[in-house]
């Protein structure tokens, strides 16, 4: 739910993102391209193991994105809407886009084409308004779930944006992570932050993913991840740092199945209900940390900070020392038809973010590389939709189109 993008997220709210992605491929004959790079077992517990050969992206095995956008939508001039903030986006089984604009506390809904069409939501506690937005999903037939983590509540609304009812949850998350997925059609899956003790020495800390009906009770937790590590700068301090590099939990919901990684294998777990039933592996490639990235991601973390905020940034940057390996997943999306999306973490100073996307088997397919000003929310079946943030962090919706190899 760590790393998609810079985020004014409470401390307790991290952002790492989740929701629905779509990816088709291009001609059957891609698909079995893909299979000549992997090989499945079946475990004595019927669990499939499928691993591939994702080194093969350097073998030409890359999806090619457009330079230029097919759709965009920028804030109008008249100041009608404006796009500030925008903290999760998704897209319609019939094309429309709907945006979380936590700037504004509201939903935003465009068409296929990008015309805007109705703003939902607003800043205040009573039902279908918000205090602090975060996170959006689709229930069965387009209606709309909008999880106001501040104020403990999902919003529901039609597929047309009009209001439908609130559903406080019993009991609260205790330390909302900011993940949520609908899954299957008994309820919401949402992240929280297992808070541990910790002090100056670092402490393991963990993230449940709890399943809530839709009538906001608590029916069981799904599983628990681990979330890094904490500790104090100093005795008797009240600030908290985490290492470098560590690798963070995750999840995402397609039907009924939540998949899980821990951030740190290479490794995706899909379950259905209780049942582990297929785990899906790849080769990460080179993953070791060298003493030229540490030195980058200091300078980038201290890229225009003030110069008396500036040394607080550097004991929290050198209270751990980093990891000694990057994360391999640091987000996880599934589309439709159970394609798989995986994001890895980008080297300081790369200019691009690199997606492993996966056949349902588990089969290796390609890698997209998309610039890192552009945060990609949704797959398509031959486009992705995201926010791009231009050098002055001005937010603007686009759909750009790639293509797969044949």
């Amino acid at each position: 739910m760590t790393g998609r993008r810079a985020s004014s997220r409470p401390a307790t709210v991290v952002r790492i993102g989740l929701l629905a992605a779509l990816f088709a491929l291009a001609s059957a004959g891609s698909e079995a391209a893909a299979l000549q790079s992997q090989f499945s077992v079946t475990d004595s517990a019927g669990i499939r193991i499928t691993t591939s050969d994702a080194a093969d992206r350097d073998a030409g095995a890359v999806c090619s994105l457009a330079e230029a956008a097919d759709t965009r939508v920028a804030s109008p001039a008249s100041g009608e809407w404006t796009l500030y903030g925008i903290e999760d986006l998704d897209r319609m089984e019939d094309g429309r886009l709907v945006l979380v604009n936590r700037g504004s506390r509201e939903l935003l809904m465009f068409g296929r084409d990008g015309k805007f069409l109705r703003s939902v939501g607003g800043s205040g506690e009573g039902p279908g308004e918000f205090m602090d937005p975060i996170e959006l999903d689709f229930v069965a037939g387009d209606s709309i779930v909008a999880w106001d983590w501040r104020s403990g509540r999902l919003e529901l609304f039609g597929p047309d944006g009009s209001p439908g009812r609130s559903v406080r949850l019993d009991p609260p998350v205790p330390n909302p992570a900011g993940y949520v997925g609908v899954i299957g059609g008994e309820g919401i899956a949402i992240a929280s932050h297992d808070v541990r003790q910790f002090d100056t020495q670092l402490v393991p800390q963990f993230l449940q993913i709890l399943r809530y009906d839709w009538g906001g009770r608590l029916l069981d937790t799904l599983a628990t991840l681990p979330y890094g590590e904490l500790g104090l700068l100093a005795p008797g301090s009240r600030r908290m740092s985490r290492p470098a590099f560590e690798s963070r939990g995750v999840f995402s919901t397609h039907g009924d199945l939540l998949y899980t990684s821990d951030g740190a294998s290479p490794e995706v777990r899909v379950h259905r209900g209780e049942r582990l039933e297929r785990i899906v592996r790849w080769d990460p490639g080179d993953l070791s940390v060298r003493a030229d990235d540490g030195t980058a991601y200091s300078d980038a973390r201290l890229e225009g900070v003030a110069d008396d905020l500036a040394p607080a940034i550097r004991r929290s940057l050198n209270a751990f020392p980093p990891k000694d390996t990057f994360p391999a997943v640091t987000e996880i999306r599934i589309d439709p038809r159970g394609r798989l999306w995986i994001r890895t973490f980008a080297r300081p100073g790369s200019t691009a973010n690199e997606w492993l996307g996966f056949a349902e088997t588990g089969a290796f397919i390609c890698s997209l590389s998309v610039p890192r000003a552009f945060a990609v929310f949704h797959f398509d079946s031959a486009a992705v939709v995201g926010v791009h943030k231009d050098e002055m962090d001005v937010e603007s919706l686009e759909v750009r189109s790639f293509t797969v190899p044949r």
